[in-house]
């Protein structure tokens, strides 16, 4: 009997040793526009994609129970590979620190009534279910 609440001790040790030598979580943003692209015309589309990645390990659903005759344990592990994203914010300005444009479910969003001959940055950050925000790198783009 001892010998099962040992292994299951110690299991449960190594899945939180392992989970804390594990990085931290890591988002990569794409972009459909090219950064520092010529845009012709008064409006652009901005798209992207967002890939976050968690190396979290969480350990649930721990069961241990002994008995004289059957002894035993059961550990169940969940692993979050991916972060589930609910919305976007998109900053949209004309210096390199674009202030908040608007908030969406999309990946891509319709700017209007854009100025000729300007540069305007652009970032997406993006909100998980649990409202961790991931910001992705400032873009920009010209208006001719």
């Amino acid at each position: 009997m001892e010998r099962v609440f040992f292994t299951v001790l110690l299991t449960i040790f190594v899945v939180a040793l392992a989970a804390s030598l594990t990085p931290y979580t890591e988002a990569t943003f794409f972009s459909h526009l090219q950064d520092g692209a010529y845009v012709y015309g008064g409006s652009v589309v901005l798209g992207w994609d967002v890939t976050i990645r968690g190396s979290s390990l969480v350990l649930n659903n721990i069961d241990i129970w002994f008995s004289s005759r059957n002894s035993g344990g059961s550990i169940g592990i969940k692993s979050a590979p991916y972060i589930e994203i609910v919305s976007y914010n998109v900053y949209l300005g004309t210096t390199p620190t674009p202030q908040v444009y608007t908030s969406t479910a999309s990946n891509r969003v319709i700017i209007d009534r854009l100025s000729p001959n300007m540069t305007y940055y652009w970032q997406i950050v993006a909100v998980d279910r649990n409202g961790r925000r991931y910001s992705g790198p400032v873009w920009y783009f010209v208006t001719r």
